[in-house]
């Protein structure tokens, strides 16, 4: 028989449940809800801050289809549209004799000549492509209007094209926009045995509209493999209309000053570069926030004589401007790029020249160079037309670099380090007069420091087999720059994500400046295939992104961050219903270059390494955090094109009560310990006071106690 036990009873017990115990139960329970709900309000709060930041970034970086056409409209009465992101634009203003580019072009002027040269690779339009003259110089009245045919020789003429060079190879009446032209196709005649090879396809327009005689020559340059279709367009989009602005009769200065920017025009070298254009987005756009601000855009500008063995060879050789992009690879200064964007080599211009000189007719500088070689006619006996070519063209860049040489030059090798773009006039007017462009803190002067380019190479100059590998390193004075990190082939595969950080499409719709300001811009495709270059065992990868022009040299970069190539190349072979296939040259070509040239890549960046962890805070809406990041990252590096907006937007969400602090995972555990003790406390406190309750209330029943009122001592009983 069980031990009867002893029960103090007091006053309370005659209430089933204490209100302090019920208190204590509510209160715990009332926090234990409350630490609960601010947990899973801290998880709400991160997952749609993090949205929020998410969204940001992809805002950023992250564009939609962008429509490039752009219309140029001359006060004579007529209006072309062209595609910005195939084709780069100038044109002069007969009353004033001044040239325009790009984005210029959109202000209604006195145009008489416009120069559309394609920024495709493979079409080659070098010194060519489609050049459009309104002779507001001429006028014929209705009756005494001269035959179309009687004007072909002015379109060749009006390309800097020699008629005497060329046959006329078929000819047929077309209609653009209800008037009639004569639309004509010419070859080039064969010339002599050592360089009959090359081939030259030149195709013009001629009709007389208002009584002034309009002359359209399309030019494919050197050893052309497309057709004129690419033009069509451009040609499909002209029409005429009546002068809508009174335009004053040229002056002796104002003649003199148009047919020098003719000459400007007629020696722009080098301007089909290609470059990445903008498709779509993904959520890749962290890797673009990561090393967006590592990205650079380079503009490319230069005016030269050339001598030859000391002798002069070429006057004025100038280019209207390449732009196109880049990346630190080291914090000291370092930038990769192409070499088609960065280079400016007199022995290239020189060969270049040759081969587009006799594109329009004139063999004599391509004999000439030819001479200076070794090559002889048996050394070419037994070969075909694509062997013939590579044999001249290797013989020509294997003379040596120190006979030619650039007098009287200046290179405006510019690098922007903010979205703020140079003074497109300035740039032009200084670099004409062979002048620097000022030196700016956001825009500043590069040197070459290695290359691996030729601008004649590979089968679109319709040789056998890449010669060179189109990189370039060039570098800025300075250090603590953002960097990004190379890696290797191995880090993508067929139908990996890709992605191109750059400057495309309307950002350089003209091939050399813009007047709005750049910003980089994620590109994101898919790789398609790894191949081999042709005629060697350097790797290309092939992808759907799309290539234009604005873009080239920008980085290409795996979705672990690490860059894997140089968006480089595109081939059009749309004409033939063929596509669109595009191209980015593998790291290692530019790797190899860098061990070549004996250059180390220091990549121990402080500005990258606080943006980093700036970027990782901003992207778990930890803004307060971020800030602190970004703040080292404006005394570091305050040319830094983001950051100001990240602070912007880091503050504003602070102010908004989205900032995400630190978990506070201890004091949350003590906070729950204390809690749950408390709770459990209440309860058994609860139960127990019950149990007393019952106790009394059956001793009470019983008559073995008396009812004990308050005040009284409590009463033991045996139960």
């Amino acid at each position: 028989m069980s031990k009867p036990k002893v029960v103090t009873l007091h006053h309370h017990h005659a209430k089933p449940y204490r209100k302090r115990h019920v208190g204590l139960l509510t209160i715990s329970v009332a926090l234990l809800a409350l630490v609960v709900g601010a947990t899973i309000e801290y998880r709400y709060q991160i997952v749609t801050s993090v949205s929020g930041s998410k969204n940001f970034v992809q805002d950023l970086f992250v564009t939609g289809p962008k429509d490039y056409s752009q219309k140029v409209h001359s006060t004579y009465g007529f209006q072309v549209t062209y595609d910005q992101n195939n084709f780069y634009a100038s044109g002069i203003d007969s009353s004033t004799g001044n040239i325009y580019i790009g984005s210029d072009l959109a202000e209604n002027r006195a145009y008489n000549v416009l120069h559309f040269a394609s920024s495709l690779v493979n079409t080659r339009t070098t010194q060519g492509g489609l050049i459009l003259t309104y002779h507001n110089e001429t006028s014929f009245a209705a009756d005494k209007i001269p035959s179309l045919q009687s004007l072909q020789n002015l379109a060749l003429t009006d390309g800097q094209v020699n008629p005497a060079s060329f046959n006329n190879v078929s000819s047929d009446s077309i209609v653009i926009d209800n008037h009639s032209f004569l639309h004509t196709n010419w070859a080039l005649k064969p010339s002599n045995s050592i360089s009959s090879f090359i081939k030259s396809q030149v195709t013009t327009y001629v009709g007389v509209v208002s009584g002034h005689p309009v002359t359209i020559l399309i030019n494919l340059g050197p050893g052309a493999s497309t057709n004129s279709v690419l033009y069509d367009a451009i040609i499909n989009s002209l029409s005429f209309g009546s002068m809508n602005l009174a335009v004053m009769p040229q002056t002796v200065a104002t003649a003199a000053n148009e047919a020098a920017h003719k000459t400007l025009l007629d020696s722009l070298l080098m301007s089909n570069v290609a470059a990445a254009a903008t498709v779509g987005g993904t959520n890749s756009e962290k890797v673009a926030a990561l090393y967006g601000p590592a990205v650079v855009k380079i503009y490319n500008v230069y005016c030269m004589d050339i001598n030859i063995d000391g002798k002069s060879y070429l006057k004025n050789v100038c280019n209207g401007g390449i732009t196109g992009s880049g990346f630190f690879v080291s914090q000291d200064g370092y930038i990769a790029t192409n070499g088609h964007v960065a280079t400016a080599d007199p022995k290239d211009l020189v060969i270049q020249d040759a081969l587009t000189s006799y594109s329009k007719g004139n063999s004599d500088n391509l004999q000439y160079l030819i001479s200076l070689t070794n090559l002889t006619q048996s050394d070419l006996d037994g070969l075909n037309g694509t062997q013939q070519e590579g044999k001249i063209i290797d013989a020509l860049y294997a003379l040596p670099s120190a006979r030619f040489s650039a007098v009287n030059s200046v290179d405006n090798l510019l690098v922007g380090l903010s979205s703020k773009e140079p003074d497109v006039n300035a740039l032009l007017d200084a670099t004409t007069a062979r002048k620097t462009y000022p030196v700016q803190n956001t825009m500043l002067p590069a040197t070459l420091v290695a290359s691996d380019y030729h601008a004649v190479d590979g089968p679109d100059w319709g040789l056998d087999a890449y010669r060179a590998s189109d990189v370039a390193i060039i570098k800025v004075a300075g250090t603590n720059y953002p960097v990004t990190k190379l890696g290797s082939l191995s880090d993508v595969t067929q139908g990996s994500n890709l992605l191109i950080l750059g400057f495309p499409g309307n950002a350089t719709d003209n091939g050399l400046v813009d007047a709005t300001n750049s910003t980089v811009t994620l590109t994101n495709g898919e790789v398609s295939a790894i191949k081999n270059a042709a005629g060697s065992n350097k790797k290309l990868i092939e992808t759907d992104t799309v290539i234009g022009h604005g873009n080239s040299g920008g980085p290409a970069l795996a979705d672990n961050g690490n860059v894997v190539g140089i968006a480089t190349y595109t081939a059009d072979g749309s004409g033939s219903g063929d596509g669109v296939f595009n191209y980015i040259r593998d790291i290692k070509d530019l790797q190899d270059l860098a061990t070549k040239a004996s250059i180390n890549f220091d990549t121990n960046s402080k500005t990258q390494a606080a943006w980093q962890a700036g970027i990782d805070d901003f992207y778990t809406a930890h803004y307060s955090k971020a800030l602190t990041d970004f703040g080292i990252v404006k005394i570091l590096y305050p040319l830094d094109t983001r950051v100001d907006e990240f602070i912007a937007t880091a503050t504003t969400r602070i102010n908004d009560g989205e900032d995400i602090q630190d978990f506070p995972t201890l004091l949350v555990a003590i906070s729950l310990s204390v809690i749950v003790l408390s709770v459990t406390a209440s309860v058994i406190l609860i139960v127990r006071h019950n149990m007393h309750h019952k106790i009394y209330k059956q001793q009470v029943g019983s008559g073995m106690i008396q009812v004990i009122e308050k005040g009284q001592p409590s009463q033991k009983v045996h139960v």
